[in-house]
């Protein structure tokens, strides 16, 4: 944490120090070494968080071992300018995976008849998840040369569930009515699918910061907000399987009934991260 407050005292104070050297000509807005610096009305940018590579790079020189980048945030960040100091944004991220995991279990058919047989069969898990989550807003920008601040609003919504399934090697009957299985044993109940409660979010943000651009339409940057959001929670539910006397029944039942919160927080970091790059086109 230290070394991350170091890092970004740092980058503020080397902002201004850099922004304090340069010049600009009022006519064509490029800095004192000739170059176009600034996006322009037309262009579309694309950014990353900058944490992750500003850590690889203090760990270098604390003698960390084992030193990788991690970039870890799957968040991707858009942005394209309507005007020479306006834009329209938009945030993306999507975390989608499925797993399956495989289980040896005993076959019960061929125990029953023989129960010195090692035959073994697998069972089968599978557990996979959603989550999506949306940003759209306008930023508008002020100051003329390399280091300029911004501020501006968002609108999101997001979007997550999980799902888990089983298939089991053993049939529920009514010979074996308690299957073998290696998740759950001799169960006379067994899952069959679980399904979290879906999470639907909405947000409605305010923010402000300020850029410093590097090299020509390549930048460095930090933000702050506020930020109203509403989340809804519904039901999630289960469905297992049991036998009733003779009769093999599935039956899908409530697992909890959801529920909705909300929250106004400020926000530091804010959506685009600690601090983020941004290069344009």
């Amino acid at each position: 944490m230290k070394r991350i407050l170091i890092i970004l005292t740092a980058c503020v104070f080397g902002f201004v120090a850099l922004a304090q050297d340069v010049t600009e000509s009022p006519v064509t807005k490029e800095s004192n070494d000739g170059k176009q610096y600034l996006p322009q009305a037309g262009d579309f940018g694309v950014g990353i968080v900058g944490t992750p590579i500003f850590n690889y790079i203090g760990n270098m020189f604390n003698g960390t071992t084992n030193n990788s980048l991690n970039l870890g945030d799957n968040t991707l960040y858009f942005r394209y300018f309507l005007q020479d100091n306006a834009a329209i944004r938009s945030t993306v991220r999507i975390n989608s995976n499925s797993t399956a995991d495989k289980f040896i279990v005993i076959d019960d058919a061929a125990f029953m008849v023989d129960p010195l047989s090692n035959k073994e069969l697998q069972d089968i898990r599978t557990m996979t998840s959603q989550g999506y989550f949306l940003t759209v807003g306008y930023q508008q920008f002020k100051g003329t040369g390399r280091f300029r601040g911004f501020y501006g609003a968002d609108i999101g919504a997001g979007y997550s569930r999980s799902t888990t399934t089983y298939e089991y090697a053993n049939q529920m009957t009514q010979s074996n009515p308690a299957p073998t299985t290696n998740l759950f044993g001799n169960a006379s109940i067994r899952d069959l699918i679980d399904k979290s409660s879906p999470v639907i979010s909405l947000g409605l943000s305010v923010f402000t910061g300020a850029e410093y651009y590097i090299m020509p339409k390549f930048c460095i940057g930090a933000e702050m907000g506020f930020t109203y959001s509403y989340q809804y929670e519904g039901q999630a539910y289960k469905t297992q399987e049991r036998m009733v006397l003779t009769q093999h029944v599935e039956e899908e039942i409530a697992v909890s009934a959801g529920g909705n919160s909300w929250n106004a927080t400020t926000n530091m970091p804010y959506i685009y991260g600690n601090l983020y790059f941004m290069f344009h086109f």
